[in-house]
């Protein structure tokens, strides 16, 4: 009798029952060694970044980052726009993440954007890139704006 592999039932395509799964070891190794939930999203983000950049055949950044906000779009994540070339400065409107957080009253740092935008970015410059969330952002539940900042340019 073979045996499916657990690649092969795909435990790993979704990311909710998996998360499901281990949620009990990872929350307490969590509480044990003070591993914060937002150090974990922004090497979540880091890894996702770095393989769509290895993913994505386009060679230019700026094609790279046009095709990302099409793909914002599509999958109803928000508008990804840029701000400024020099120094490279990301916008995320309307984010469907942020904006389903009902009653928060301020803006949060989204480890995950600045995790996957630092991915991809590091990976496809070359060099380790500094990302990080600009502060005094305003936004409301279904409404949020935020503003990537980094220390690369186009």
């Amino acid at each position: 009798m073979s045996s499916l592999s657990i690649e092969e039932k795909g435990f790993w395509q979704d990311i909710v029952s998996t998360i499901a799964f281990f949620s009990p070891a990872v929350n307490s190794l969590q509480r044990e060694f003070g591993i914060s939930s937002k150090d974990l999203l922004r090497k979540l983000g880091e890894e996702m970044g770095r393989r769509v950049s290895e993913s994505m055949p386009l060679a230019n950044l700026q094609d790279v980052l046009n095709h990302l906000s099409e793909v914002w779009q599509r999958r109803v994540l928000g508008r990804l726009g840029i701000v400024s070339r020099d120094p490279l400065t990301i916008i995320i409107s309307d984010c469907s993440i942020c904006g389903q957080l009902p009653g928060l009253g301020s803006v949060f740092e989204c480890s995950f954007h600045e995790g996957f935008f630092k991915g991809l970015l590091s990976h496809r410059l070359k060099r380790e890139v500094k990302v990080w969330q600009e502060v005094g952002v305003a936004g409301e539940s279904g409404t949020w704006t935020r503003i990537l900042k980094t220390d690369a340019s186009l």
